[in-house]
């Protein structure tokens, strides 16, 4: 069964390698600023893990960490300073922030020239016109497997759980750009697994434990699990991954799977973005 499992860490040291061979011949002294609010344990270590990523790889990383109490137009005007910094050369922003902040307004005040998780408007406005020099994070992950494997999307069936801002919007649009018949799988759909389980490829972001079952899975199906939840003290994902894994083609284990991918593919958008500048 190990073959069918996709080694997430494996795939990113790879391509953080390759990164670290760009960034040192080319000498692109790079700086990725990370803007959180509040002191969400959860956060912190999604920050963390993108730090560590960033100083094997010899790019500077900093985060500027604002209180539940800032007040919205200070985290914005920080932003913009940030913006502003020619030795800035990425920023994102690391959600969810609290719901009293227009999470928009905040993600509108990254340039899309420094935007590497496509989250502005502006980038977002890029992307889907098919425009952007790069994809979100979620979207390019999904891309790098799908070519590490072999696995041409035209013709092929997709059902996306989730419809959100970071991976189930995006994910829908470039599935269906890429030539493969997509079904958004929200809340409100009846019978989900009825239609899941005729496709040929799943993509889960809805972070609900065990919200995908084994008869709700084709044989041989890819299944790409962006869920994260923490189940008696374990990570988890969306998909029963005991079960599931048994009848995949291939399959994202939580974790280790996915979540090393997006990340790679963060510094990879700023390599770009640095490089398209330059």
């Amino acid at each position: 069964m190990a073959d069918k499992i996709i080694d997430g860490r494996k795939i990113a040291a790879e391509i953080l390698g390759q990164l670290k061979t760009k960034n040192v011949a080319g000498k692109l002294k790079l700086r990725l600023t990370a803007v959180s609010v509040g002191a969400d344990g959860k956060l912190r270590k999604f920050i963390e893990l993108k730090k560590r990523a960033a100083e094997n790889i010899g790019i500077e990383f900093n985060c500027r960490n604002f209180k539940t109490n800032s007040s919205q137009s200070n985290i914005i005007s920080e932003i913009k300073r940030l913006a502003c910094t020619k030795s800035v050369s990425g920023i994102f922003v690391e959600l969810p922030i609290p719901k009293k902040f227009n999470t928009g307004k905040i993600l509108n005040a990254i340039p899309p020239e420094k935007d590497v998780d496509v989250l502005s408007a502006a980038a977002q406005g890029k992307f889907f016109a098919g425009e952007s020099s790069i994809l979100p994070p979620a979207v390019e992950a999904v891309k790098i497997i799908f070519e590490k494997y072999g696995i041409s999307l035209k013709g092929k069936r997709a059902a996306v759980f989730g419809y959100g801002l970071l991976t189930g919007r995006p994910a829908v649009h470039w599935l269906a750009a890429s030539g493969a018949a997509v079904t958004t799988i929200n809340e409100f759909t009846k019978n989900p697994g009825g239609l899941s389980k005729n496709a040929d490829i799943i993509v889960s972001g809805v972070g609900k434990h065990d919200l995908i079952k084994r008869e709700m899975v084709k044989r041989g199906a890819v299944v790409v699990d962006f869920g994260y939840n923490t189940v008696n003290g374990k990570l988890c994902g969306d998909v029963d991954f005991a079960a599931v894994s048994k009848k995949a083609g291939l399959i994202t284990p939580v974790p280790g799977g996915v979540g090393p991918i997006v990340i790679a593919a963060v510094f990879q958008n700023l390599v770009k973005l640095t490089v398209s500048k330059n």
